[in-house]
């Protein structure tokens, strides 16, 4: 079973072939954009350059200045450790965001002149209508059905006209979320 996004009025039927066309040249494709890998050498200095191991690095100096060997050797092997463990880090999280990539949907089912269709993701632009099934058309029944309690009771407090509203000039609007309201009525 499928659903489709409501789209505002006027667009219920998606977006024109031309008007896809043009916000695609506008907007250019649904990419993530590709990193530039980064070389070996790079990652080790970038590890260097971290204040703690500088610090480090400085106390080796100064053991290896006055003669103590051993720590010296100590503190060094503690550095090397260290950029070694944070440079397979790096190589292990560029690797597994690589692969997300690489997971990432291939397709999308939108509705353009009226009609579904099935388009590769790099060609949904915004303002389409995605057509959404399974487990996304249950999300979004959820998310319309919380949006509409919650405004409901705003709008219902609204409707009310209670004389004691605390902003009784402006109607009642919401900002940051739906829970917060500009102005609430005094019950």
């Amino acid at each position: 079973m499928t659903a489709s996004v409501t789209a505002p009025a006027g667009e219920a039927a998606g977006l024109t072939e031309k008007e896809a066309a043009r916000r695609l040249a506008e907007t250019g494709p649904n990419e993530t954009a590709t990193r530039k890998s980064v070389r070996l050498h790079s990652r080790v200095l970038a590890q260097l350059g971290d204040p703690l191991i500088m610090v480090l690095l400085g106390a080796v100096a100064l053991t290896l200045a006055i003669g103590d060997h051993p720590d010296a050797i100590v503190i060094a092997l503690v550095v090397v450790v260290n950029t070694t463990v944070g440079v397979a880090q790096e190589i292990r999280a560029d690797d597994a965001v690589a692969a997300l990539s690489a997971m990432s949907a291939p397709h999308a089912r939108v509705r353009r002149d009226g009609a579904v269709r099935d388009l590769p993701a790099a060609e949904v632009v915004p303002g389409d209508v995605l057509v959404l099934g399974g487990a996304w058309q249950r999300l979004l029944l959820l998310a319309a059905v919380v949006t509409s309690v919650t405004l409901g009771a705003g709008l219902a407090a609204e409707a009310l006209g209670s004389p004691g509203r605390a902003c009784s000039s402006s109607p009642c609007s919401p900002r940051s979320s739906v829970s917060s309201w500009d102005c609430a009525p005094a019950w």
